[in-house]
């Protein structure tokens, strides 16, 4: 019988794959000096939910592409100044809040990540919990290399409605 309530024996995700990865991020831990972007920045409780799809349903290695991400990323200033033009507030995402990630896959192993993470979510609906995952979203074309699942853990709030799908 499936346990996904007790935590997982261990966890699979490196501080350094879950840190923020932008230029001002990496130039800081360079230098020694304290950066905004760690990893201690993900939120406890959607990593163990990581953690337990990755050690009792999908059971294989979940490389992170992009885990936390600090406002002066260039993908979160990239929606900020998006939001500005079109005149709504920028709402903060899955990465800068902690809870999301993306995942480096591609073909049947993004198809059976996509499985196990619907498996996870559908078997915590059925016990009237809510689901951990709000937003599975694939870009699956250009390159193998630039391939990954996104994978979110945000409420709904308005403005961003969750669950969610969307595609790259």
């Amino acid at each position: 019988m499936l346990d996904f309530l007790t935590p997982a024996n261990r966890n699979y995700f490196s501080y350094k794959e879950l840190q923020c990865r932008c230029n001002n991020c990496i130039t800081e831990r360079h230098q020694g000096d304290t950066c905004v972007g760690n990893a201690q920045n993900m939120n406890h409780e959607f990593m163990q939910h990581l953690n337990r799809v990755r050690e009792r349903v999908y059971c294989r290695s979940m490389p992170i592409s992009s885990g936390y991400r600090c406002s002066r990323h260039p993908v979160e200033l990239r929606k900020r100044e998006q939001a500005k033009r079109d005149g709504k507030p920028y709402i903060h995402g899955d990465h800068p809040s902690g809870v999301g990630v993306d995942v480096r896959i591609y073909g049947a192993n993004a198809h059976d990540l996509i499985e196990a993470l619907h498996i996870y979510n559908w078997w915590h609906s059925q016990r009237g919990m809510p689901r951990p995952f709000t937003a599975i979203c694939p870009n699956q074309r250009g390159p193998y290399t630039g391939r990954f699942i996104h994978i979110g853990g945000n409420t709904d709030f308005p403005g961003r409605p969750r669950p969610w799908l969307w595609t790259y």
